[in-house]
């Protein structure tokens, strides 16, 4: 399996474990159907691979953050003079809005249904529809100072990237939706409610979360893929869940 380096990405093998780097310009990622689709296809690779047992998905420290996820908003809304409280905002881009919802649910189903563990290390701030993403995977870890930030709120957004589902299969109904009309909440939080397993200091932090992941996999594959399909079971839903999504926002 070979390695690959692109703009938004790049990928390495390390003791068994398949290593997703996510660089800056996450967003061509999720609107890139092209990148995207290299991804899911390694993704899809490892899945496959006697060699690989698990995957990390890691990010450049900044790349999740508010600033990235402002840029990319700001220029695709439109003028929001005739806007009211109970309307949507109006983007001047709403093929590339639509687009970067469709394949990030996209990347987020695949992860959802991979057969092996799935490991997300979030390094730095991180933004509502990557915090999703994150939850769709089996295992996280932060680092120390990390905030999840419900970004979408600033702009009158929904809160993309399947945080609804998720965020509700790990908390209490009314805990899910208080978090979500916040404006952030910080590591140690997240840790507490089980969002995160382990907090690991910013240096070194890929090296941590690699060692950790070595103690997952010292099972057997038969083992892993079992218990990931009957822990996994209410995902079923997910499918419904971006369908329901789709009709709500005339996707």
């Amino acid at each position: 399996m070979e390695n690959i380096d692109r703009n938004s990405f790049s990928t390495s093998m390390e003791d068994q474990v398949a290593v997703v780097n996510i660089k800056e310009g996450v967003f061509d990622l999720v609107t890139n159907i092209d990148e995207s689709n290299i991804l899911i296809d390694f993704i899809k690779e490892t899945e496959g691979s006697p060699d690989i047992k698990a995957l990390l998905i890691i990010n450049e420290k900044g790349c999740y953050g508010e600033n990235e996820y402002h840029d990319f908003i700001s220029k695709i809304l439109g003028p929001q003079e005739e806007c009211t409280e109970k309307s949507p905002p109006k983007f001047a881009q709403k093929d590339v809005r639509f687009r970067e919802i469709n394949i990030l649910n996209r990347i987020i189903k695949v992860l959802s249904e991979y057969r092996k563990l799935c490991f997300s290390g979030i390094d730095g701030d991180v933004v509502t529809p990557f915090i999703g993403a994150a939850l769709s995977m089996d295992i996280r870890y932060a680092t120390a100072g990390t905030r999840f930030v419900m970004a979408h709120n600033k702009y009158g957004l929904h809160p993309s990237g399947a945080l609804p589902f998720f965020l509700s299969q790990y908390v209490h109904h009314s805990r899910a939706l208080e978090i979500q009309f916040r404006e952030e909440f910080d590591a140690e939080e997240a840790l507490s409610l089980g969002l995160v397993n382990k907090i690991f200091p910013k240096e070194n932090f890929r090296k941590r979360c690699l060692h950790e992941i070595q103690h997952f996999i010292k099972c057997e594959n038969s083992t892993i893929g079992v218990t990931k399909r009957l822990t996994n079971y209410t995902r079923k839903a997910l499918a419904e869940y971006f369908i329901y999504e789709a009709s709500l926002l005339n996707l």
